[in-house]
């Protein structure tokens, strides 16, 4: 039984298996991080474009020749 014991304690599997996961973990809060403040100024870029856009004043078309 305390062959079985130590071996358990020695085996570092699941050690590794664990770390991975957390990295996979903090890759993918920071992915979502990043997307979301991404997200979040082209947000604000496009509606700058917007109001913007909305306020330009399209000149009158020249009068037509008299005949």
């Amino acid at each position: 039984m305390l062959k079985i014991i130590t071996r358990f304690r020695r085996d570092e599997r699941g050690a590794t298996a664990t770390e991975y996961a957390m990295l996979i973990v903090f890759i993918a809060l920071a992915i979502a991080v990043g997307a979301q403040t991404l997200g979040n100024d082209l947000n604000t870029l496009f509606t700058n474009i917007g109001t913007t856009l909305a306020n330009v004043q399209v000149p009158a078309p020249p009068a037509a020749p008299a005949p």
